[in-house]
């Protein structure tokens, strides 16, 4: 009998916090350590490394320089946030997802679902995705590391098609500033998602970036229905999105 998803990202988080706690590390090391075979840490590896999280070299891997100032807490958070948004889409739904990390780890959690997903998120051909996921990319200039898709090619491929819903992670969420993004080549294309979302648009943030501005806005709070975020949200602000209509859930984060 197969593994869960949630077990097998379990293992692989717990992979993860040891190489952030040891620069480098052996696979026969860290299948003694998670009391697996090595086949099965290789596999994680190189899951873990199509996502960007670490680089392989031959017998083991280093966790990657971008992944370093996340702690693995912020880790765990991203997951349970992702896990909470996936039971948000239905059999048959098409969505947008931006180039959000946290957006696309909702596909990890999408499974035994016909969806249809469009996106901008380059990183989303490394995904080992459930078969019946029909995955779309908007095309457009790849921009490293990140690998968001923008540009005119972008814009008017997504100006074409419309989606149930939008699932999408911003750089900040506040009551002044709105949805608000860091790069500004990703504005054009955030905007496109929430304009061409036609049910609800579902922003999924973890309670770090709440009541924080980034430089460049590409929305607004009306725009959202949904906020998916974890539970250490100040309540004044979570308080401040009721009174405006929009539907907050909060979602426990182990430590």
């Amino acid at each position: 009998m197969k593994r869960s998803m949630a077990f097998v990202e379990a293992r692989r988080q717990k992979i993860l916090e040891t190489l952030a706690a040891n620069p480098e590390c052996k696979v026969q090391d860290l299948a003694d350590a998670q009391n697996v075979s090595t086949l099965t840490i290789r596999r994680d590896l190189d899951a873990l490394a199509r996502r960007g999280f670490l680089k392989r070299f031959y017998g083991g891997a280093a966790l990657a320089e971008t992944v370093r100032r996340e702690s693995p807490r912020q880790e765990r958070c991203k997951h349970a946030i992702a896990a909470r948004a996936a039971a948000c889409i239905h059999e048959g739904d098409t969505i947008f997802i931006n180039s959000s990390s946290t957006a696309l780890l909702t596909l990890d959690y999408v499974k035994e679902r016909r969806i249809t997903t469009i996106t901008n998120n380059g990183k989303a051909i490394h995904l080992d995705l459930d078969p019946r996921i029909k995955l779309i990319l908007s095309g457009g200039h790849a921009q490293f590391p990140k690998e968001a898709l923008t540009g005119e090619f972008a814009l008017r491929n997504l100006e074409k098609v419309t989606a149930q819903k939008a699932i999408m992670g911003f750089s900040g969420v506040s009551l002044q500033g709105g949805l608000t993004t860091s790069n500004v080549d990703e504005v054009a294309i955030n905007e496109m998602m929430l304009r061409r979302a036609t049910e609800k648009v579902l922003v999924v943030v973890e309670s770090r970036k709440l009541g924080r501005d980034s430089t460049f806005v590409s929305g607004e709070l009306a725009q959202i229905s949904h906020l998916i975020t974890d539970s250490d949200a100040a309540p004044a602000f979570i308080e401040a999105l009721d009174k405006r209509g929009i539907q907050v859930t909060l979602v426990e984060v182990a430590d």
